[in-house]
């Protein structure tokens, strides 16, 4: 009894310094240009736009974000400068696309422009404000009572994007979009309750059905219980085990600059891609080293692949498409203490908008926690001595995850002391599945989609993950834009192919090995890379113009981990809007108004505003200020083991200092972590 009733106190004060230290956050203040809009700012937006007269009662706030000053401008400001702040607003009245740049320092409009031929982002309303019209549509009447469902009360058809993709009723310009119905009576989630074979297209300008599809009745399979909210029993043999920090953390946020370890960078949240990482830079002796001048996501693409288009009609670029729609303002979703984040992380909330264009903060968006491996920073047995030597390890955290309907993604910025930034993503949340009607998850709606690929062999779309349940298979892309400055702007991709080397034939002993062959990427052109176990190579920006103590040129690589390729061809239209899939690497010279891979305004985008399409200009990138982009993808075959809820799928890249330093920066480390 004395044993246990110390043990609770002691869990007692673990708890309590837990709850004291992790409710910290960022007050919603302006500190440096790159901050991110605050709730004042948002307001001062909508002010000074209603009294510019803009507004009308039916206007919806699509996009609301920080307009960037210029980069020479943010790197010549010092504390005590001015800070000038705009916005960037995308509005949607009338059907019509309106784009504005306001001025929140003077309370100016700067610019206001409509935007012929571009469309806002879906919102909200428009996603789920259809429900009434379409599901009293005689047609979509018809086939549920074909169906036996003639309760309405817990059916709801829903409208996505549609993007591009040369429907008919497309040529003209419309706002189109396309969707089906779910059924959720006698259930609790929604995931598995698609009605089947149900399909239409919507104007969503006319708020009509402009083409319904019946592609045939399935019955819906019993509901599954997603998920136990209690949770389950303690594993058997399970032993409790506490982490803690009852010190504090090791890192200090001093007006939103983030200091660990030789780490120094500022973040902000954005509604758009989540987290955006600036002046990322390392502490190498007495001097201050730019590393990063801003890093983030930029865009995601899921892909379905299945011949009904009820289900190849999924195509899903969610950062430009989606970011106001996929819950309440922005992609990012609070944290859950001890489960998305240790309970002694330290959270930040975040400032984002409604579609009315009031602002509103939610809490713990983002978390920042450092962590034991277990791992060491390096080792060594030394047999002369019989002594082991080695540095034990951690790492800093900078997490978030995006609730994109179905899908959670869990978004990773892994700072370590060796200076590396391993960069990572997991994907789990639910499944997107189909009803079938027989043990055939890749059953076909209609006698004209084949089973067969070219050359004879039977091919299939989804697996079974239960029951008369197939997990469609899908494919998951992510759009990384890198602006890295190793020692300054002027950067160069250098690409370090390792190749096979012949000796001489009277070489004694071996006659072949490999040997590294640099070259310098001179275009655009020649920085669209891909990943091969073939034909391997090291991909290093590079500074020429700085050079470490060994008089090599300091760089930074990208590490590749797995990761995938599109295998939809470049013609294919989802692919003409995100080919950034088509490429692992892209590197482009530094460019303000290219910020998003699949372009600004993704909706109604022909991929005329993308990176497949800005780098066909095949400008310079040799010398001078450039941005690289990485491709993370993998293709999901769905598996029992996904369902009812999919365990997380990591895929990751690393940056790591190549000749940045002249030995290894963890030599010093103390023997604890």
């Amino acid at each position: 009894m004395e044993v246990s009733l110390s043990f609770r106190k002691r869990v007692f004060a673990f708890v309590s310094l837990l709850i004291s230290s992790s409710l910290w956050a960022l007050p919603p203040a302006v500190h440096h240009p790159l901050d991110a809009l605050t709730p004042d700012e948002y307001w001062a937006v909508y002010n000074t736009l209603r009294d510019a007269g803009k507004l009308e009662e039916k206007t919806v706030f699509s996009s609301i974000l920080l307009h960037e000053p210029a980069k020479s401008d943010v790197l010549a400001w010092k504390p005590g400068d001015p800070i000038v702040r705009k916005a960037d607003v995308i509005l949607l009245t009338d059907s019509k696309t309106y784009e504005a740049v306001v001025d929140i320092s003077s309370g100016k409009l700067e610019s206001y422009t409509e935007m012929k031929g571009a469309q806002a982002p879906l919102s909200e309303g428009e996603m789920h404000g259809y429900d009434d019209v379409l599901k009293h549509d005689p047609r979509i009447v018809e086939a549920l009572k074909k169906r036996g469902i003639t309760d309405l009360r817990f059916v709801t058809c829903y409208v996505t994007s549609a993007g591009y993709v040369g429907l008919p009723e497309q040529t003209d310009g419309r706002r189109i979009g396309w969707g089906g119905c779910m059924d959720t009576a006698n259930a609790i989630y929604a995931w598995d309750r698609e009605i089947p074979g149900i399909f239409f297209v919507v104007d969503m300008n006319a708020k009509k059905i402009v083409r319904f599809s019946d592609y045939g009745f399935v019955p819906i399979p019993a509901a599954t219980s997603i998920y136990d909210a209690d949770g389950g029993p303690a594993s058997p043999g399970a032993k409790p085990f506490l982490i803690a920090q009852p010190d504090g953390p090791s890192f200090t946020i001093n007006d939103g600059e983030v200091t660990w370890q030789n780490w120094r960078f500022r973040f902000r949240l954005d509604p758009r891609v989540g987290p955006v990482l600036n002046l990322v830079t390392l502490k190498d002796g007495d001097k201050r080293r730019s590393v990063l001048y801003e890093a983030s996501l930029s865009e995601m693409y899921v892909p379905y692949q299945d011949p009904e288009e009820t289900w190849n009609s999924h195509v899903f670029i969610d950062a430009g498409e989606y970011f106001t729609s996929t819950g309440s303002g922005g992609i990012i979703k609070p944290l859950q203490a001890g489960i998305d984040c240790p309970a002694y992380a330290t959270f930040f909330s975040g400032a984002f908008f409604h579609e009315n264009g009031s602002p509103y903060i939610r809490p713990q968006l983002a978390c920042l926690f450092e962590r034991v491996t277990g791992d060491p920073a390096w080792r060594h047995w030394d047999e002369d001595t019989a002594a082991i030597s080695g540095r034990p390890s951690r790492e800093l955290v900078l997490r978030t995850v995006a609730t994109v309907a179905n899908y959670d993604y869990i978004f990773d910025w892994r700072f370590e002391q060796s200076g590396s930034i391993e960069v990572a993503v997991g994907a789990t949340g639910v499944l997107e599945v189909k009803a079938v009607s027989n043990a055939r998850a890749d059953e076909k709606p209609s006698p004209d989609i084949s089973a067969k690929a070219p050359d004879g062999h039977e091919v299939e779309f989804g697996q079974l993950v239960a029951p008369n349940i197939s997990g469609v298979d899908h494919d998951h892309f992510f759009s990384y834009r890198l602006d890295l400055d190793v020692d300054g702007r002027n950067n160069s991709l250098m690409v370090d192919r390792l190749v096979p080397y012949k000796l001489p034939d009277s070489a004694p002993g071996r006659h072949w090995i490999w040997a590294m062959q640099p070259e310098m990427a001179k275009t655009e052109n020649d920085a669209k890379l891909n990943v091969s176990i073939e034909h391997p190579a090291m991909w290093r920006i590079a500074n020429e113009n700085a050079k470490n103590a060994l008089g090599q040129s300091t760089s930074f690589m990208i590490m590749p981990g797995v990761t995938e390729l599109s295998l939809l061809p470049p013609g294919e239209w989802p692919q003409k809007r995100a080919g950034f899939s088509e490429h692992n690497l892209w590197v482009t010279p530094y460019e303000p108004n290219e910020r998003y891979a699949s372009g600004v305004y993704v909706l109604g985008s022909k991929g005329d505003d993308s990176l497949a399409a800005w780098t066909k200009k095949n400008r310079n990138i040799m010398n001078t200020d450039i941005v690289a982009w990485y491709t993370v993808g993998f293709h999901h075959v769905p598996r029992p083991e996904d369902w009812p809820q999919m365990p997380v799928m990591w895929r990751s890249f690393t940056l790591a200092p190549y000749q940045f330093f002249t030995n290894n920066p963890t030599m010093d480390l103390p023997m604890t972590p």
